[in-house]
Formats: C-alpha cells, structure tokens, sequence
C-alpha cells in the first residue's frame, strides 16, 4: 500500500450535532479504533482528506499526525452524504507494515474504448474482490486490460494473475465481467398476408378478382 501523511486533531465531543457543526468548518468527523481501546474521536481537515482519496484511493496506509504523534492506520470505512457524494465520516484501524489484513480492491478496466470499438458489450458483474496479505503488499486496485478479451469470454476471480504474496478471498467461480457481441434484434415487420374474403350484397362468398 502507498503511504502517505494526515494530520488530525484530538476532538472531545460526538453525536449529530458535533458532526454538523464540524462539517460546517469544513471539518470531517473520524474514529480510530485501537485493539482493546475506546475509539480516539478525531477531526479532520475536509479538503486535506477528501483530496488525500481522490489521488490516492482508500487503500492506503495513512500516517496519523497526532499531537506530535505518528500512528500508522488503514481506512476501515468512509461515509459519504448519499445526495452529493461527498465524505461525511472516515474510520480508521492502526496497523503495522508486515500484519496480515483483509482489503478490499476496486477493480479497474483500462482499454474498454477498444472492446466497444468492434461494436462489443463489457458486462461488469464485480466492482471488487476481496484480498489478503501484508499491508505494505497491496495495492492501490486490481487493473485489467480489457483489450485482451474478445466477445464470448469470461473473466473469472479464478482467471486472475495476481501477486503471490496475495490470497483472494472471493470464490473462483464468481464472474467480474463477460463480453458480449451486441446484436440489434431485426424488427419483425412481416404481417399476416392472408387474402381476406370478398363478400357480396347477397352475403355469399365471391372468389378472387381476376384481371
């Protein structure tokens, strides 16, 4: 995991209202939550760690600075306003560099512009897969080039080449996405060409008109 540097301050107070007036100093709320320990209430610079994620993802290791203390943690969850997206609480568990962890990876399709070109479909089945092994081994994403897949393939959590200093969690079997030729269904304009029967005034059937 990349690492990287965020200063946090020591905050007293929890509940809604705390959080509502943090947010309007452009402040996010945050818990880091230590083995055995109370979590330690902190608040964060809004810019600093909404910027902080954007570069580099949630997988990574964030150095605390607190009160002239640096504690090495992983984000173990963010909240986020469900109308406008934006970060309204993080959650923070320490770590050490060589323990082991569970992480989950977003996967990432790169050259998908040139599946679509030959008129294919990429159906995503998986945004994620789940991983284990030391924190300073994962990384940021699992990428995969679309590119060198073709309509009619299958991508399996089996398929992929992965570090072998990771283990994924997820099964095998699961699908994260398949290629499909896209094919427009022809409309059927065909109708019914049966000669209806011609009637006369006396209400017998007539045969067909000859020329």
């Amino acid at each position: 995991m990349k690492k990287v540097d965020l200063a946090a301050d020591i905050r007293t107070q929890s509940g809604n209202k705390q959080a509502r007036k943090l947010r309007k100093e452009s402040m996010i709320p945050a818990v880091l939550y230590e083995k055995d320990k109370k979590g330690r209430l902190l608040k964060i610079d809004a810019k600093e760690i909404s910027s902080m994620i954007e570069k580099n993802g949630e997988n990574v290791v964030v150095k605390l600075r607190i009160d002239g203390s640096e504690i090495p943690a992983v984000i173990k969850e963010v909240q986020r306003d469900p109308v406008h997206k934006k970060l309204v609480h993080v959650d923070f568990q320490p770590v050490s560099l060589h323990e082991v962890i569970h992480a989950e990876l977003p996967i990432v399709l790169v050259n998908g512009e040139r599946v679509e070109k030959n008129g294919w479909v990429i159906h995503k089945q998986m945004l994620q897969v789940e991983v284990e092994g030391e924190v300073e081994k994962i990384p940021a994403n699992l990428t995969i080039d679309a590119s060198k897949y073709k309509a009619g393939d299958v991508l399996r959590v089996a398929d992929i080449e992965i570090s072998k200093e990771l283990s994924i969690i997820n099964d095998g079997s699961e699908v994260i996405f398949s290629i499909k030729a896209f094919k427009e269904e022809p409309v059927d304009l065909v109708f019914d060409r049966t000669e209806p029967e011609l009637v006369g005034d006396d209400g017998k059937e007539k045969g067909h008109i000859k020329s």
